[in-house]
């Protein structure tokens, strides 16, 4: 892309399923990038090779050889840990027990449904509270152990 500077290179993570609002990628790198802007692209990839670009002290996501990117920034000191047993997603005051002893409940209302069993959390500070990230899907929590 014109203009803009590839400052990093590596592969997400897992499943890529586009952009929509304050989606997590995980890359295989170790490092943990958010969307820092609201906009929405459908687009599947498992594991796709992605490129950090700059322009003008921003940072954006672009799926290599898609032209589409997304204004994001860097999480740091996101915790990394798996559910003590099944994932049913949320219902508005979800709580789940971690395998490191920690327990985190949904703070906000969302409802979703999703299974998984024993699926890896990330938790990290949004600037706005604390979000979970787990099985593809996300909300805001806190920490109640």
């Amino acid at each position: 892309m014109q203009g803009y500077e590839i400052v990093h290179s590596s592969q997400i993570d897992g499943e890529f399923e586009g952009f929509d609002d304050e989606v997590l990628f995980q890359l295989m790198d170790g490092t943990c990038w958010v969307q820092d802007e609201y906009k929405y692209w459908y687009y599947y990839s498992y594991c796709p090779q992605v490129h950090i670009l700059r322009r003008n002290g921003s940072l954006y996501l672009q799926v290599d050889g898609q032209d589409e990117i997304v204004s994001i920034r860097q999480l740091d000191g996101v915790m990394k840990s798996r559910i003590n047993g099944d994932f049913k997603g949320w219902e508005g005051e979800t709580s789940y027990q971690l395998q490191n002893g920690q327990v985190w409940q949904q703070s906000q209302y969302k409802y979703q449904y999703k299974y998984a069993h024993r699926p890896e959390v990330l938790i990290y500070n949004s600037g706005g509270g604390n979000v979970m990230h787990v099985a593809g899907t996300s909300a805001k929590v806190r920490r109640v152990k």
